[in-house]
């Protein structure tokens, strides 16, 4: 063979292998005149094949939509994977192509030929669906690759996979799955034997220089076919233990494919089955392992640029049901792998972002997105995110119910009520609950918590309201609705205690009781009903005995939660028990993760901080955990004396250094989801394919023809999007491990994208001018003089207008972010203040001022703008005599916080010492009417001040002041006036209704009733009566003897009339009877009810007190079962009472009761009763 021909040769391999048909048809073409007609007939046969392919229309997407579908059939499981042949149908270009390969059996052929033509051959029955002639003709051939190949070396691998992969695909279709998986396997591991170390397994076609390009990706990759249907083929078989192996190689091999998103919705497929299967190894109760965890959250950021490079952002009336689908895996996954770490969260917050990107004012995603800030500490954004979905939620219910109610008229399921990114009700209102947690707990926003349950409990009543008998939408679950009562009454709760109206913290107090037993009953197991319960008994009713009981249920539900171990010592303090008291917390302690911590940290305050090797819980638990060893130590000091208290102090300092030593080491807005999305590295991992994409998705849609919801509304939210980054030129890859982790084998580095800084300016600021935190402002607003869009104050923060300041008019004043760091920082800084505060205390009582002087000073050097400090600080000056220092102290600390009773209380002593006394009196009576209102000393020196007002003036003004003086118990005595009238009077009107009679009541309300109401059998007794009377007084004048016929007619009239008349009366009689007994019932029951609600109610209100000399040996019996000792109970009252009253109504009766005349014997007269005995005789 010539050089010549064998340069052509080379060429021509060349060109098969990239794909360059047209170039390998005019080579074979040339070489016609010096090699075989049999070969360049194949090589151009070939190449118009291929090219007939490259021009097919097809849609990858419709294609596979339904790849990688597992289910059962008769017990084994089948796996959906469509047959490449399918799109092309059989035409005549096939049929010519057939015709012309068969031609060539005609003529002399070496073995590569013939093995080349049979291969090309097989293709076109395999394009043409031609299934047995496909087997025929490949049957003959060898499943070995051949080593050394004249006419091809290089092309023949790809003949070879051709041949095994259709060979596969017919043992497929006979339904011979494993011998097609043994072929696929041969194949695979032939090839990989034949390629080099660091070669690409599949290499598509048209991504060489030089090649073809068509308008969609090649119909068939051979090698990528093979690794695919043998990941099937594998899942089909039931082995699991190779299964996720197999589709793991397939997925990383398409990894390092180029260009990133070719075959990306089969792909796209492949990971979701994937994930489903590494999801259910998670579901068989398996621990998730670092390598696990790994993988699943890789697999979801693969999953994520597959969606990104399938699908582009929707229009207003579309959706992505697959991106939807992926979302909620997303979410469900992590928590699955128990990925709670920073880290992991941060993760989870970029893919939820960017799946913004892919859905169109979907509440679903934020509904996720609120549940990830919140785990990431970033309440503020997830308070953002939060009225975002709201806003969304409100608007898709409008259609939702206007659904509900036809599916209702209908009486259909209303299956598509639901359907797409509609959110469901009970979604709704679990996301409201949260919703409502983060509001009042996190950021203390009462009003807005309020408002968010009560849109949940509106939006349930609207729903049963509209669909009573279930027919669309399920019932709300019993813990939902517990959640919804849950935050209610905790919000009520937080109100009574700010209220400054006494008729306001009533109403808050009763609504807030009313809610949080609607929630213990509908939710007995929720822990946090119960603890929010003996909150509200403890602090809004002062009921000592039912916060604890309340208490004790909220610890006996989750013992390992300290808030209600620490609220039951305090409730036993608050009763003197404080051997109880210490027990209760040396028991919740025990329970804690840092109780091990806590019993290796040693005494010795000069020491440095001890190293332990002893397990620590979270940093909330440390936090719950430190201010029950604090509510500990001041308890022992009580038992034991302030010296242990003081001794006990170096152990609590070093339990503050491991608590919160982390908290105050971490770094600045670490919780700030923002900043720490923009400082990640792992941002530019997710950068999108600029070069591809672009084509794809083309200008942005600007379908619905105005601004979309999630660039108006949720622009807030999603403010992180507005970066852009630019890459240097080179495609990046489509997904690279985070935060360490290492790709597969096959994948090359990726190149480090640079961030174009220009473009993320606006107007005149720069980058580093621009507001990184926009979302954190949501009091911004635009000037009257400068009328702005909605989304301007995020499009252009340069023309935006805050609040003035000292500084100028124009500047912006920046508000800090609500964050779990930040809220964490606070509560550092309140607890090492309370700690040296306590240890103020504890120096106090000893007498020791000095040292007590210099631990306040240290507490205002941590929180110098403390009211507590800053009260304790007074009340030691003023303990000096410095009363202008102390005056001062009190002053600020009012300022700071106006409803602080200590220094209120303390300022108006000193107010009041100085002659001051308006001004005393105005602070007490603004105290007592707010967080005073249970406070004895602010009670006690208002008291004072009103008795000596009322002394200095004259004689009316005396009695105006000591009325004045009295007001404050006004209330609590025509409380106590109008309880014991009450009760008088219920056994007075029960000592009359006993006197009259029950029956007698009940038969004249009978009479009543008939007459009222017009009672037909009583209006026909009374007609039969009437008519009886009068047929019987015309019998009398009939004679039964001379008028026989007539008589005894009307006698049978009569009779007639008597029997109806009887039956009527009969069934009077039985309706009669009922009603006597229903009423007697329901008097009986109202009276003796009363009596015994207000005697439960009211067991422990006095309801006046005798004086202690005159009932001394009986005292303890006259304030039975619980009153205070000295005073008459409400059950001894109600007793005296009733005696009292039986007995004045029996005395009455008889007193009023007439005489009867004594009863005069005659003698009985014998002859006319001789007379009478004739008479009847005769």
């Amino acid at each position: 063979m010539s050089s010549r021909h064998q340069s052509a040769l080379r060429e021509i391999d060349a060109a098969r292998c990239v794909g360059n048909w047209k170039l390998a048809s005019s080579l074979a073409a040339k070489l016609a005149k010096h090699e075989t007609f049999a070969f360049t007939t194949i090589v151009s046969c070939e190449a118009e094949l291929e090219e007939y392919l490259l021009a097919v229309e097809w849609d990858p997407q419709e294609h596979w939509k339904d790849d990688c579908a597992v289910y059962k059939v008769e017990g084994r499981t089948v796996v959906t994977a469509c047959y490449p042949m399918n799109i092309a149908s059989s035409s005549e270009k096939l049929g010519l192509l057939e015709r012309r390969l068969l031609k060539t059996a005609k003529h002399t052929m070496t073995s590569e030929e013939e093995y080349q033509r049979n291969v090309v051959l097989a293709k076109v029955y395999f394009y043409g669906s031609n299934f047995e002639k496909c087997r025929e003709t490949i049957e003959p051939l060898s499943t070995a690759m051949s080593k050394t190949c004249a006419l091809s070396p290089s092309y023949t691998t790809q003949l070879f996979m051709a041949q095994m992969v259709m060979r596969g695909i017919c043992l497929e279709v006979q339904g011979d799955i494993s011998e097609a998986y043994s072929t696929y396997e041969a194949a695979v591991r032939a090839y990989k034997d034949k390629l080099s170390g660091q070669a690409a397994m599949v290499v598509p076609r048209g991504s060489e220089p030089g090649a073809e390009r068509g308008q969609h990706e090649e119909l068939v990759n051979w090698a990528e076919e093979a690794l695919y249907r043998r990941a099937t083929m594998s899942l089909a078989l039931n082995d699991k233990a190779t299964n996720i192996r197999k589709l793991e190689s397939y997925i990383n091999a398409m990894d390092s494919v180029t260009p990133p998103a070719f075959r990306a919705f089969r792909r796209l497929r492949a990971n979701r089955l994937y994930m489903q299967l590494m999801r259910q190894s998670l579901d068989s109760g398996t621990a998730p392992s670092a390598e696990m965890k790994r993988a699943v959250m890789l697999g979801h950021r693969r999953q994520l640029w597959l969606l990104k490079a399938t699908y582009a952002f929707p229009r207003a009336d579309e959706v992505h049901e697959e991106v939807l689908s992926e979302v909620d895996s997303v979410a469900r996954d992590w928590g699955l792998v128990r990925a709670f770490a920073r880290a992991d969260c941060l993760q989870l917050l970029e893919i939820l972002y960017e799946f913004v990107c892919l859905t169109f004012n979907s509440p679903r995603v934020l509904r996720h997105l609120i549940h990830a800030l919140i785990r990431f500490g970033d309440y503020h954004e997830a308070a953002l995110a939060l009225g975002t979905y709201r806003e969304l939620v409100e608007r898709q219910l409008e259609g939702v119910k206007k659904a509900i109610d036809a599916a209702v008229r209908e009486g259909t399921d209303g299956a598509n009520v639901f359907a797409g990114d509609v959110e469901s009700i009970n979604h709704v209102l679990r996301t409201a609950a949260v919703g409502a947690r983060l509001l009042l707990v996190h950021l203390e926003n009462v009003h807005e918590c309020l408002a968010l349950v009560h849109f949940a409990d509106s939006l349930i009543s609207d729903i049963e309201k509209r669909d009573p008998e279930r027919l669309v939408t399920p019932a709300v679950p019993q813990a939902v609705r517990a959640q919804i009562a849950l935050w209610k009454g905790a919000a009520h709760s937080r109100l009574a205690q700010k209220s400054r109206d006494p008729g306001n913290r009533a109403d808050h107090h009763n609504a807030a009781l009313q809610h949080l037993r609607e929630a213990t009953a509908l939710g007995p197991r929720l822990y946090d009903a119960h603890y929010y319960l003996a909150l509200e008994y403890a602090l809004g009713a002062l009921d000592i005995p039912a916060a604890t009981a309340a208490a004790k249920q909220a610890a006996a539900l989750d013992s390992h939660r300290l808030e209600a171990w620490h609220l039951l010592a305090l409730l036993y303090t608050a009763r003197k028990d404080y051997e109880k008291a210490l027990q209760i917390c040396e028991v919740a302690m025990r329970q804690s993760d840092w109780w091990d911590v806590y019993s290796e940290i040693k005494d010795d305050a000069d020491s440095q901080r001890p190293q332990t090797s002893a397990h620590m819980g979270s940093i909330e638990t440390g936090i719950d955990f430190f201010k029950l060893a604090m509510t500990h130590t001041a308890i022992e000091g009580r038992r034991r004396g302030f010296d242990a208290s003081i001794e006990a102090q170096p152990r609590l300092f070093a339990l503050y250094g491991y608590v919160y030593g982390p908290v105050v080491a971490a770094a600045e807005d670490s919780d700030d989801v923002s900043t720490a999305l923009e400082t990640s590295s792992s941002i530019d991992m997710l950068a999108t394919d600029e070069l591809h994409t672009a084509s794809r998705r083309g200008p942005p849609s600007q379908a619905s023809g105005r601004r979309s919801l999630a660039r108006s509304l949720a622009r807030s939210v999603f403010s992180k999007h507005a970066r852009h980054v630019s890459h240097d030129g080179r495609p990046p890859l489509p997904f690279t491990p985070l935060h360490g982790g290492t790709a597969p084998d096959t994948v090359p580095a990726a190149p480090k994208a640079t961030v174009d800084t220009a473009s993320t300016s606006s107007g005149s600021h720069s980058a580093q001018e621009r507001p990184k935190r926009q979302r954190s402002m949501p009091h911004l607003r635009p000037s009257t003089q400068d009328k702005l869009p909605s989304d301007a104050l995020f499009d252009d923060p340069g023309r935006l207008v805050g609040r003035a300041s000292i500084h100028g008019s124009g500047s912006v004043y920046y508000t800090p972010v609500a964050t779990r760091q930040r809220y964490q920082r606070a509560q550092a800084k309140n607890a090492l203040c309370s700690l040296w505060l306590s240890t103020a205390a504890a120096f106090v009582a000893l007498q020791r001022l000095d040292e007590a002087t210099h631990a306040v000073t240290e507490a205002l050097a941590v929180s110098p703008q403390s009211p507590a400090a800053l009260t304790m600080r007074g009340q030691l000056e003023l303990a000096r005599g410095q009363q202008q220092a102390a005056l001062s102290d009190f002053h600020e600390a009012v300022a700071l916080e106006a409803n602080n009773v200590r220094a209120s209380v303390a300022l108006a002593r000193i107010e009041h010492e100085l002659g001051r006394r308006d001004e005393a009196l105005a602070l007490l009576k603004t105290v007592s009417r707010a967080q005073g209102w249970s406070d004895p000393e602010a009670w006690l020196w208002l008291g004072r001040l009103e008795r000596e007002l009322a002394l200095e003036h004259a004689e009316p003004a005396r009695a105006q002041m000591l009325r004045r003086a009295l007001e404050f118990t006004a209330a609590e005595f025509n409380m106590f006036a109008f309880l014991a009238a009450a009760i008088f009077l219920l056994e007075a009107l029960s000592a009359l209704l006993d006197s009259i009679g029950y029956g007698t009541i009940a038969t004249v309300l009978w009479d009543l009733y008939c007459r009222a109401t017009g009672n037909r059998k009583a209006a026909e007794r009374l007609k039969l009566k009437s008519a009886i009377m009068d047929l019987r007084r015309d019998l009398r004048t009939v004679s039964s003897v001379d008028e026989f016929a007539r008589w005894a007619k009307m006698r049978r009239r009569l009779d007639a009339l008597t029997t109806s008349f009887e039956k009527v009366s009969s069934d009077l009689a039985v309706e009669r009877t009922a009603f006597e007994l229903y009423v007697n019932m329901v008097l009986r029951v109202s009276v003796y009810g009363v009596r015994a609600g207000i005697n439960i109610y009211y067991y422990r209100v006095p309801v006046f007190f005798v004086p202690s000399n005159w009932f001394y040996p009986v005292l303890w019996f006259l304030s039975l079962p619980a009153a205070p000792m000295g005073s008459v109970s409400v059950t001894v009252w109600a007793f005296a009472c009733n005696r009292v009253c039986k007995r004045a109504a029996a005395i009455y009766n008889r007193t009023m009761q007439p005489v009867a005349p004594p009863m005069q014997v005659q003698p009985p007269d014998v002859a006319s009763a001789q007379t009478r005995i004739q008479q009847t005789a005769l």
